[in-house]
């Protein structure tokens, strides 16, 4: 079982790049993530962004807003993209 944790201490101390910088931390930057994955569906993603960011240090109300911001932008994106065929069928 050793192992085990510490394999998972280790694969979750990756640091994302793009988000892990200034003027972002730890939890923002795995809750981004989580927001990312959540939206495109990759559900590898989520498993490890929210594994992530829970090590970093967020709440459940945290995690909950940052489904909801991906339900959101999911919802944006499909209304979006049912203006373009609209369009595209009118003509």
């Amino acid at each position: 079982m050793a192992g085990a944790l510490d394999l998972r201490d280790t694969f979750y101390e990756w640091t994302n790049d793009l988000f892990g910088s200034l003027p972002f931390d730890l939890k923002q930057a795995n809750l981004m993530g989580l927001v990312a994955a959540l939206s495109l569906g990759n559900q590898r993603g989520v498993s490890y962004f929210y594994g992530a960011a829970k090590k970093a240090g967020a709440t459940d109300e945290e995690l909950t807003a940052a489904v909801s911001i991906s339900v959101a932008a999911t919802g944006l994106h499909l209304y979006g993209l049912a203006g373009e065929a609209a369009k595209a069928s009118e003509s």
